[in-house]
């Protein structure tokens, strides 16, 4: 009887501590206590979070990862480093408008804003702004004004070297000031800096587009353009073009390659993701009724179901889920049942190398250990986002409302 009793009481400690330790995997933090109106909030893939307030009727304000700015008429295009570590935006005073860093802000003589954003070592910053029909673009020490500008502004990975489009009409050109100008086409589609510091880009003329490099056609002709990515370091680059008709190929460029690489012909290609560093690729293909997660020279036939491969933060993984009767979630090729109740149509957020993937559901931040089959989550709130896996802090993160208070909402697998 006391050695069944003993057996009891181990039995009920290890439950405990286990309960305790699972309870403890999804933590919830208050970082805005609600003393002002919250219009909107968000979370950076960097890890950074947000949240714009209205303190007053006609101002606003932005609390970025706890540090709260001015009040301003008016604020646009909040934008952060690649690395995380700088951000911008634009604000509105009551008399101007000013381009605004954490430790500074810049006076502008702006009718109108455009756009901001850094260089991809997130070393220099650049922003564009209007008068009339005149454009000022400010990068690094330089500063260049144009007439005819056309879209945004592309920077080269240290941000000593932009490009942009300028319209003529109906034509359109690629130039980086003072090194280059392209010839005009009737449409063009800019892609980025190649590491050499040429610019890559797609251009139409007539019924056809190519690729092109500076002013090198690098490509056949094809009839349309799908989709189009280039890694941060500007050494591999992949196009999805349609050929003819049920005639579409992923077409890949890298530094280590002497010749472009072409995958299979498939009726339709689409869900492109481009590995962060390696001349990798993944899209979502259809050959008559059947689709395909495609990855690398494998197929990983999905039946006629959707899905969304990506690629884990640093590139290790390859996963995406997706429904029929089941739902399953495929990492590196290898299938697991999801729980009843969990859709593909939530955004995963995923660590590498692990059994867990995080989602949010109406009212939660939930982990997943599929190998398991267990479920963590935390606090329920009225409104949140979909999480992001962020590897600085190694856990998942979210942000949720609930009566005005902003609450980050953890789960750490």
């Amino acid at each position: 009887m006391n050695l069944f009793k003993l057996y009891i009481l181990l039995f009920g400690s290890l439950f405990f501590v286990q309960q305790h330790i699972w309870t403890q995997k999804c933590k919830d933090f208050l970082i805005f206590d609600g003393s002002e109106k919250v219009v909107s909030f968000g979370i950076d893939t960097t890890g950074n979070w947000w949240i714009l307030t209205q303190p007053f009727f006609d101002e606003y304000r932005l609390i970025i990862s706890g540090e709260s700015t001015q009040s301003f008429k008016e604020i646009q295009n909040l934008t952060f480093s690649p690395d995380g570590s700088n951000w911008a935006f634009f604000g509105r005073t009551a008399t101007n408008w000013l381009f605004v860093l954490p430790d500074t802000s810049i006076s502008l003589f702006a009718e109108t804003v455009l756009s901001l954003g850094f260089s991809q070592n997130s070393e220099n910053y650049y922003f564009a702004y209007q008068n009339g029909t005149e454009t000022t673009i400010v990068f690094g020490s330089k500063q260049i004004r144009i007439t005819n500008f056309n879209g945004k502004v592309y920077t080269n990975y240290d941000g000593t070297r932009i490009a942009f489009v300028l319209s003529y009409g109906k034509m359109s050109s690629i130039v980086i000031p003072n090194e280059f100008e392209s010839e005009k086409f009737d449409e063009v589609k800019p892609l980025g800096f190649w590491y050499d510091n040429d610019f890559i880009f797609a251009g139409r003329k007539g019924n056809f587009w190519q690729i092109y490099k500076n002013h090198n056609p690098i490509s056949e002709e094809f009839v349309q353009l799908i989709d189009m990515k280039i890694n941060n370091r500007g050494n591999c680059a992949v196009f999805i073009i349609k050929r003819n008709e049920n005639d579409f190929v992923a077409v890949l460029y890298s530094d280590i390659y002497s010749e472009p690489l072409t995958s299979k012909s498939y009726d339709y290609i689409t869900n492109l993701q481009l590995h962060p560093t390696e001349p990798l690729v993944t899209f979502l293909a259809t050959k008559g009724i059947n689709k395909y997660i495609v990855y690398g020279n494998v197929e990983y036939p999905i039946g006629n179901y959707e899905a969304f491969p990506q690629f884990t933060f640093d590139g290790s993984e390859i996963f995406y889920c997706f429904c029929n009767i089941e739902c399953y979630f495929y990492v590196d090729g290898n299938r697991y049942t999801l729980p009843g109740g969990i859709s593909c149509n939530n955004q995963i957020a995923r660590k590498p190398k692990t059994t867990t993937i995080a989602f949010a559901n109406y009212t939660s931040l939930v982990l997943l250990d599929y190998f398991l089959n267990i479920q963590f989550s935390g606090m329920m709130v009225d409104k949140i986002i979909q999480p992001i896996y962020n590897h600085r802090t190694k856990r998942y993160e979210t942000l949720g409302e609930i009566n005005n208070k902003v609450y980050l909402l953890t789960c750490e697998p």
